[in-house]
């Protein structure tokens, strides 16, 4: 018994384009052409070899494999290789996958997280005058700004400070080799600083600034908000930017989110 390539593909579950396709291949040729209407016709037979050629496509196997395999060009145990190959090859895409998988899913929430969070809200304001005691070093990167502190407290009781202390960044070099910055510590007008700190005074300047509420692994997120309002706004760096730590219980930790910093830039308008 005969069957058309439209009852053909009824009961093959494929379309009748792809049943063409693969009769081209060689991988499901038909039993019988019309020579005057080139009409093709299968065999009841053939949906079981069609069947099989679907089973093999989906699990990855190459039409070029499945074709040895339909056609008998393959012993068992050659067959038997081919598919171990194929899923050593599907365990490693599967573990590849569930990684990036995972590294996916941290990014969605890194983003939902900062889009659920409230947009800073940046001031413009006038510093006041302010004298500070401060040790400043040419550092390799941020891992190497807490160490400073102890440095600067070996030479300035903390109990001198008359406000919350801070950083002070000048200078990060083109190559990202080093961090020119100030571990800094308010103090009264007429304090002097042991070697190897010192004292100066802080002249009143404006300054861009933002309220970062969260833990001090964070703070980038903050310093790019606030670049990002300085050029949407109109105005431009003239100088440091500055992190002044408002709430800083000890043990002083890079991940407690009960820390409130407030981050600094100096601006000009533009």
């Amino acid at each position: 018994m005969l069957l058309q390539i439209g009852e053909f593909a009824r009961l093959t579950q494929l379309p009748v384009r792809t049943i063409r396709y693969y009769g081209d291949l060689g991988l499901l040729p038909p039993a019988e052409v019309d020579s005057t209407t080139g009409y093709r016709r299968y065999r009841i037979e053939q949906i079981s070899r069609a069947s099989q050629l679907v089973a093999l496509k989906a699990t990855g196997l190459s039409l070029d494999e499945i074709g040895l395999a339909l056609n008998d060009q393959l012993s068992d145990n050659e067959f038997r290789d081919l598919l171990a190959t194929k899923v050593a090859e599907l365990e490693r895409q599967a573990v590849e996958v569930s990684e990036q998988l995972q590294r996916a899913q941290a990014q969605l929430l890194q983003l939902n997280q900062r889009l659920e969070r409230e947009m800073p809200e940046v001031t413009i304001k006038t510093t006041e005058r302010t004298t500070i005691a401060f040790l400043r070093d040419q550092i390799g990167g941020v891992e190497e700004i807490a160490p400073l502190f102890p440095k600067l407290f070996t030479a300035v009781d903390p109990a001198h400070g008359i406000g919350p202390g801070g950083n002070i960044y000048h200078y990060f070099a083109d190559d990202g080799s080093s961090i020119d910055m100030e571990a800094v510590l308010p103090v009264a007008d007429d304090f002097e600083a042991e070697s190897p700190a010192a004292t100066r005074v802080i002249e009143p300047v404006q300054v861009a600034s933002l309220m970062h509420h969260g833990s001090f692994s964070r703070l980038h997120e903050a310093h790019t908000a606030l670049l990002e309002w300085v050029e949407a706004n109109d105005f431009v760096v003239s100088g440091p930017a500055y992190e002044w730590n408002l709430v800083c219980t000890p043990p002083v930790t890079q991940d407690n989110e009960s820390y409130v910093t407030e981050v600094q830039v100096e601006v000009v308008k533009a």
